[in-house]
């Protein structure tokens, strides 16, 4: 039924009711307040709908019964989506959690009219908190605050960009972490790792990113920082060292030349280097006070020398297969075991070979002495054999080169 005023002739609108709290748990279908009609599905003033489920749809009354400008409130209490539909079933709109909309009648000639909406803000702030709360977000309340997830790991994994704030704690023996592309997960993302377990924890990237200039970090058992991406590589800080186990490695594959080891890198007191020497090897310390064990594994018959940028100071070479303490006092670099004893009462060597001599020279570490077998010694020169001695005498492959033998 409807009412039309007599002195313009247009629709007039019904005696609206203010308020409609309204639980939405199927379509429903609103009926404008005519001829008394107050029910539970009433299109008042202001309708809060608390939607059960998701794909529900709310219909509007008939529009021809009402004037052009007629208007709703309807706001969306819940935490589910659903529909407003003209009375056709048309969607006028599709209002989000704790989002309100203002609708009105903009052409009654229809049961099914045209409607114009305009959207409002959420209704509440916790549920514009929920709906934005990231990674290392959660809404608390009306706000967003800070969190770190804790994710404990007991085997080897690949960390991505969905662990962006992880509290990552490795819990496992000796393993490993994979850290994401840098250029993947962008500048500023960042992670917390802590060695919780019972082993060393590698933390590798991958390609050609690096970690404060390593191609690989190790933290001890108790060992914690938190690492950040730049977006071409990897920056750490907050490192938590352990007082237990105090010492990490620096693993260096070398090929011959000039290397300068960075603070980081130095801050190793164990090192080991390898690779195959194409010349030698010339590795930069950095000109500070500081304890190495250096273990030489590289192969190829050049030396291996550590020294500082100091002109004339004093270098130490490390031969093939040996490791030596070495003593940097930030101007000269020397060895740990030499020491002013004018005698040695007792010497001990490895059995050594034709290309790694057992008693070799700073000058030519492929000249010197070694012990093919039991009851043995044997002569090296340029890693060839240059004489024997045995029970049965000496042997010289190639012969008296002068002199009366």
């Amino acid at each position: 039924m409807e009412y039309t005023n007599p002195f313009t002739g247009a629709t007039i609108s019904p005696s609206q009711v203010g308020y409609n709290a309204l639980t939405l748990s199927v379509d429903t279908t609103l009926e404008w307040p005519i001829n008394g009609n107050v029910g539970a599905n009433v299109a008042a003033n202001i309708v809060e709908v608390d939607a059960t489920t998701t794909g529900l749809a709310l219909l509007m009354p008939p529009a021809s019964q009402v004037s052009t400008g007629q208007a709703v409130i309807i706001s969306n209490v819940s935490a589910n989506t659903f529909t407003v539909e003209d009375n056709g079933g048309a969607t006028l709109a599709s209002v989000d959690s704790g989002v309100s909309i203002y609708l009105y009648v903009t052409d009654n000639s229809t049961v099914d009219g045209l409607w114009s909406s305009i959207t409002f803000g959420a209704g509440t702030s916790a549920a514009d908190a929920a709906a934005l709360a990231g990674y290392g977000l959660i809404p608390l309340g009306h706000t967003l605050n800070q969190a770190y997830p804790v994710t404990n790991y007991y085997s080897n994994a690949s960390l991505n960009s969905t662990d962006r704030a992880q509290f990552t704690i490795w819990s496992g023996g000796a393993g490993t972490f994979t850290l994401p592309s840098a250029s993947a997960v962008g500048n500023n993302w960042f992670t917390m790792i802590r060695n919780n377990g019972t082993g060393i924890l590698n933390i590798v990237p991958v390609g050609s990113d690096l970690i404060d200039g390593n191609s690989s970090v190790q933290l001890q058992i108790t060992e914690s920082f938190v690492i950040v991406s730049n977006g071409t590589g990897w920056n750490t800080f907050g490192y938590g060292q352990a007082t237990e186990f105090a010492f990490t490695i620096l693993s260096l594959v070398l090929t011959g030349g000039t290397y300068t080891e960075s603070a980081s890198q130095a801050s190793n007191l164990i090192q080991e280097i390898s690779g195959t020497l194409t010349s030698n090897q010339i590795v930069i310390l950095p000109p500070t006070v500081q304890l190495y064990s250096i273990n030489n594994q590289t192969t190829g018959s050049f030396t291996l020398t550590f020294k500082t940028t100091s002109v004339g100071a004093q270098v130490v070479s490390v031969p093939q297969g040996a490791t030596l303490l070495v003593i940097c006092d930030g101007t000269n670099v020397y060895s740990a075991s030499s020491g002013s004893s004018s005698s040695i009462t007792s010497l001990t060597l490895g059995n050594g070979s034709l290309s790694v001599p057992s008693l070799k020279f700073a000058g030519d570490p492929n000249t010197g002495l070694y012990l093919p077998s039991s009851g043995q010694l044997g002569f090296v020169v340029n890693n060839l054999l240059a004489g024997l001695f045995s029970a049965n005498g000496l042997y010289v492959p190639n012969g008296i080169g002068g002199g009366n033998f």
